[in-house]
């Protein structure tokens, strides 16, 4: 019998990704989107925005072996004018939905659940400010868990910049910093990220819970960006 995986967020790009190397290794793929969208795994169309949401997303798929968190509110909002109601939203997006995600995975059954986290939980750029103290609140959340949940085992891939092939002519500045600052003078690729995630969901990551780990080029090591 297959493992099952939900993954959130499915029809982004690294969601994309996540579903097609997930499914590719013969897992059972639950592929969550907020729009109805085609993918390589079983679709289930949701709306986290409501309290509650995440758990009756959980409930409505059944068992499951491992749950991504890769859905993410990413919006930027200038500091000077962001209102309660923007907060609340990035909030209920990146903290709230994972946290009732991961709580309702416990009792269908599964044994490891990923958070995708960002390097703009540690330093942010202008306008994710709040995007980025979601994501801090999030590790948190993800070092917290992995000993009320245990043994289910609990992880947090903390990005920097990820891409596809378009994104240097999308993005030339941005990139351009990005490559000159980083010790890997790269962004990484969707598929990457993929990789990461279904290494960290094997037996042979089964030691490790409560990690965040840094998928960054060595930002981390670099003095910015």
């Amino acid at each position: 019998m297959s493992n099952r995986v939900l993954i959130t967020g499915a029809n982004g790009l690294i969601g994309r990704a996540l579903v097609e190397l997930f499914a590719s290794q013969n897992w059972d793929v639950i592929a969550h989107s907020r729009q109805p969208f085609t993918s390589a795994g079983k679709n289930v169309i949701a709306d986290l925005h409501s309290p509650g949401s995440g758990t009756e997303l959980v409930q409505s798929v059944g068992p499951i072996d491992c749950v991504i968190n890769n859905a993410a509110n990413q919006e930027v909002i200038d500091i000077h004018s962001v209102q309660p109601s923007d907060i609340a939203k990035i909030f209920r997006i990146n903290v709230a939905a994972p946290a009732e995600i991961m709580i309702a995975a416990k009792s269908a059954g599964a044994k490891v659940a990923i958070n995708i986290s960002s390097i703009e939980a540690i330093t942010p750029r202008p306008g994710h400010e709040i995007y980025g103290a979601s994501k801090a609140a999030l590790e948190s959340l993800t070092r917290s868990l992995a000993n009320s949940l245990s043994p289910m085992r609990v992880h947090g891939i903390r990005l920097g910049l990820v891409g596809d092939s378009n994104l240097e002519e999308r993005w030339p500045e941005g990139v351009s910093s990005w490559n000159s600052l980083v010790p890997a003078h790269r962004y990484a690729s969707p598929k990457e990220v993929a990789e990461l995630a279904l290494m960290m969901s094997s037996p042979n990551f089964a030691f490790a819970t409560g990690a965040i780990l840094d998928f960054d080029g060595g930002k981390s090591a670099s003095p910015g960006w």
